[in-house]
């Protein structure tokens, strides 16, 4: 029986050691998993990125809404200011004070043998006044927030009646007008000022002769608010 010698055994026991290692295993091992953990880093890295791409789409489309969001509020209050301003411009147009229609009215009550000479009227405007609550250091002021209009009618003439009383005609028929009654809320408005003046002739040496007069109607104030 033939005898057989390895004479490299030696050295394939050497090498099946070496392949054997468990360092190297490690190594092996340990380099899976920082190849895993580089590509975990890698997809976190992209997904940032995609993030941050997606925030920045965000943002600047918050940026754009946002500046169209102040334009339209910006828009709105300038809108619903002059919508104010209309309002108070109807308002004022619609009651105000006309003095077209009392001039109109004016034309109609005729009374024989008295004429009129001058027509004026004021209007005036005061302020409200403000008003206090409270005492000492909790005391409020509050301001006033309106204006009263004060319209006075004054009517002089001359009474030319034999009695002298025909500016008293004058005044009842004044006040019978339907349309003085619908502003004065009666029928009383005109009244007679001081008093009459004497008789007196028109001209030195003229026999015709008249009995001044004035008349005046205090219209019913008018509240004005600011708003």
């Amino acid at each position: 029986m033939p005898i057989r010698i390895n004479l490299m055994a030696e050295a394939q026991a050497l090498e099946e050691a070496r392949l054997h290692n468990p360092v190297k295993l490690g190594i092996w091992i340990a380099g899976f998993f920082v190849a895993v953990m580089g590509l975990w880093i890698a997809e976190v890295q992209l997904d940032i990125h995609f993030a941050r791409n997606q925030v920045a789409l965000r943002k600047a489309t918050w940026d754009f809404n946002e500046t169209n969001y102040n334009k339209i509020t910006s828009e709105q209050s300038l809108i619903s200011a002059t919508k104010a301003k209309i309002a108070a411009l109807d308002h004022l147009q619609t009651n105000r004070f006309l003095w077209g229609p009392v001039l109109n009215a004016l034309q109609y009550p005729v009374v024989t043998q008295v004429t009129v000479t001058h027509i004026w009227g004021v209007q005036t405007f005061e302020r409200e006044p403000n008003k206090s609550i409270g005492a000492g250091a909790t005391q409020k002021v509050i301001l006033g927030s309106a204006n009263f209009e004060k319209v006075k009618l004054s009517i002089s003439g001359k009474d030319y009646s034999p009695s002298a009383e025909g500016y008293k005609n004058y005044e009842d028929a004044l006040n019978q007008s339907d349309f003085f009654a619908k502003k004065m809320g009666g029928r009383e408005g005109f009244t007679i000022e001081g008093a009459p003046g004497p008789k007196v002739p028109d001209a030195p040496g003229s026999l015709m002769e008249s009995r001044s007069f004035t008349l005046t109607n205090q219209f019913p104030e008018i509240r004005r608010n600011d708003k």
